[in-house]
């Protein structure tokens, strides 16, 4: 059985430049069940993109706040 996501790809990229280091986040995300998976899939992707967001500003934050202390 196969629900609207057949599959999730994500990378967490980290460069280092001048000053720190640079993360990116990139994903990917598969549907099926034709326009009902597409809706599905929009949905759950715009849901996990903003928890993404709040837990790297989350870490951002403690990395800060932890360099600040040295």
């Amino acid at each position: 059985m196969r629900g609207p996501v057949p599959h999730v790809v994500e990378a967490f990229v980290l460069t280092g430049r001048a000053g720190g280091t640079r993360l990116v986040y990139e994903g990917e995300l598969g549907t099926d069940l034709w326009r009902a998976g597409t809706w599905w899939g929009a949905k759950v992707a715009a849901r996990w993109e903003t928890t993404v967001a709040a837990s790297l500003a989350a870490v951002k934050t403690e990395a800060e706040r932890r360099a600040a202390h040295r």
